[in-house]
């Protein structure tokens, strides 16, 4: 069992034995309540006190539920779902809850609860009026009242997906914490980390453990933006399916009269500036593979506020702060210091580990204007938006939400499901990422940090520990996904997808890996993969190929056996970058944002996709 989902573990023990414990009781039983059905908003309170009572009451209002077979309403059927999901297993409870499922679908599923979630799916039922109300009660008063922020007043009205489709995935609001500006070290510093933290060393099967941090083949999500370069191992976001950062560098010097840098001072982490020669500054912090103190432009800097609720200090504020140690002052005491930050590009990546995707947005809004949940027109200007984890799983896709509004997004789409921001026109910017083994990733990018395995968390990050048993399950699907096909490929066979143009085109692993260089057209946009397999491994997580998509202009591409070297038709040799591929006189054609899924989180979401076949494409 996985530790993360305990939580289903235990609320599905403690519900069976409240089932068990409880007396059926037959309707000449109880006392004869007459039950309007066209007042949905009653009804639903009348089903939210039945399920309530349940903890201290041995008689089940069976009334209620014959009810609303009788009234043959379809709007029902998402509410009892509901319910039907933490009343599963032996018992009376059980049965009534099927047996009024089987009348309102006209489909006898028996006890399959999931037969009936896929149903209800497939058919996009309707809603009561108060469902949301109703379901962030229901999982408010039963888990966690934290689910009833993202079901509002107002929320039915604008959402954007069934509310129905979310579904509780095990644990409570950021039960799974995303990483929020995690600590980022060097490869020298982790090798340390792998030698310190020996809780986390791997047991080999040919006996013996390997501490190595991170191991030479273990996967890695590769990120490298605006010349700063960072790896972030599966091993730890497979417990955090999500982090916060903010990507950029800015030189750091010895000395303020020095050229050559000493090592790139990376954002977010704070520093204290002590003091100022002309356009340097002089400060004390930590940042990955840097000395503690040195010298940074003033042009890469963010400053803080004296006080949280007063604005950021400006440079000319600074510079009237700080010594003037070009002039031979002192460096002031760290206490008189001023707090800065190396500017940088705020990220967001989303790991949906069920689906095997991890998919990198900004994470900024640029002049974001939005109505509330009230009518209220809200002016945001450029707004970073910070990102949790809900809980809640739709298509067996996580939903995650952001901590600016509650909004409920899409984790695979990036855009706003069900939430104050559903009519703001925003969709978050899918950037580039790879998996990559260690390896590979430190060798091509040897200026790369890597997150610390000290994330402040009590995890246990040894390498391939979380999700073994599902990753290496190819038949095994957690949740229940109502929109799948498989008769071409395996659920869990991983593809790369990619946007263009409006749509979506889906590259199986097995097909571009061979080929190396895979000319197409998505959306009427030319591009180019470059696609590279990683080592094989003893188990298995989300991965398996390094790819990075290009535009190409119209341009086709072969391999060269250098694996960072393309030809074009002309026998020019293109360089493959992170950014771009970049010609022989520096001509660039961009990189694409795209990401690996596994192919049913990917056709769950979307069956309209092409699929690439090598040759030919089919829809």
């Amino acid at each position: 069992m996985l530790q993360k989902y305990r939580y289903l573990l235990a609320a599905c023990i403690a519900l069976a034995a409240l089932v068990l414990s409880i007396t059926f009781t037959g309707p000449a039983a109880q006392a004869q309540v007459e039950y309007d059905t066209d007042d949905y908003e009653t009804m639903l309170d009348n089903l939210l006190r039945a399920t309530f009572e349940l903890r201290n009451s041995p008689e089940l209002d069976l009334a209620l539920f014959s009810a609303i077979r009788d009234s043959g309403d379809e709007r029902y059927i998402a509410p009892v779902l509901d319910i039907g999901f933490f009343t599963r297993g032996p018992g009376p409870i059980n049965r009534v809850v099927t047996e009024t499922l089987a009348e309102l679908t006209g489909e006898d599923l028996g006890d399959d609860w999931d037969a009936y979630f896929e149903y209800a799916g497939r058919n996009d039922v309707p809603l009561p009026p108060g469902y949301a109300e109703f379901k962030g009660e229901l999982y408010g008063e039963i888990l966690d009242t934290r689910f009833e922020d993202f079901f509002q007043p107002g929320v039915q009205a604008d959402a954007q997906v069934n509310l129905v489709e979310a579904i509780w995935g095990g644990v409570r609001v950021d039960g799974i914490p995303s990483l929020v500006n995690a600590e980022q070290i060097s490869p020298e510093e982790a090798v340390d980390e792998g030698e310190r933290f020996r809780a986390f060393c791997r047991r080999l099967p040919e006996g013996g453990q390997n501490c190595a941090y991170p191991a030479p083949d273990e996967f890695v999500f590769g990120v490298s933006l605006n010349g700063d370069t960072r790896a972030y191992p599966l091993r730890q976001l497979n417990w955090h399916e999500m982090f916060n950062d903010v990507i950029g560098s800015t030189p750091m010097y010895e000395n303020a009269a020095d050229s050559e840098p000493v090592c790139n001072f990376r954002a977010p982490r704070p520093f204290r500036a002590l003091g100022m020669d002309g356009d340097r500054v002089f400060i004390t912090g930590n940042s990955a593979g840097c000395p503690i103190e040195g010298w940074i432009g003033t042009e890469d800097v963010v400053w803080a506020a004296w006080n949280a609720d007063e604005a950021p200090l400006t440079l000319d504020e600074v510079t009237e702060t700080l010594p003037d140690m070009g002039a031979g002052a002192d460096a002031a005491l760290r206490a008189d210091g001023v707090t800065g930050r190396v500017d940088g590009m705020p990220i967001m990546l989303a790991y949906c580990t069920l689906c095997g995707s991890g998919v990198l947005y900004d994470a900024t809004i640029p002049d974001l204007t939005y109505t509330d949940l009230e009518g209220n027109t809200v002016e945001s200007g450029d707004i970073v938006l910070e990102f949790g984890s809900t809980g809640m799983l739709m298509r067996s896709n996580k939903l995650m939400y952001d901590r600016n509004t509650n909004t409920v997004w899409n984790a695979l789409t990036g855009e706003p499901a069900f939430g104050p921001l559903v009519d703001s026109g925003v969709t978050l910017e899918i950037l580039p990422v790879v998996i990559s083994d260690w390896a590979t990733w430190l060798e091509e990018h040897p200026d790369t940090s890597v997150l610390s395995l000290s994330t402040g968390f009590d995890r246990n990050y040894t390498n391939g520990e979380a999700y073994s048993s599902y990753f290496n399950n190819p038949d095994f699907i957690m949740f229940p996904v109502w929109q799948q096909d498989d008769s071409e490929r395996e659920n869990k066979s991983v593809v790369f997808g990619l946007l263009q143009g409006g749509e979506r085109k889906a590259y199986p692993l097995d097909v571009i890996i061979p080929e190396v260089v895979t000319n197409d057209t998505v959306g009427g946009t030319d591009v180019v993969l470059v696609t590279r397999a990683t080592p094989e491994r003893e188990f298995f997580e989300p991965g398996g190929a390094v790819v990075r998509a290009y535009r190409s202009d119209g341009m086709e591409f072969t391999a060269t056996d250098d694996p960072l070297e393309i030809a074009d038709a002309d026998g020019n040799i293109w360089q493959v970058t992170e950014a771009a591929l970049i010609g022989p006189e520096d001509e660039e054609l961009r990189r694409l944002g795209g990401h690996l899924a596994f192919w049913f989180g990917w056709y769950a979401y979307f069956p309209e996709t092409e699929v690439y076949l090598g040759d030919t494409a089919t829809s």
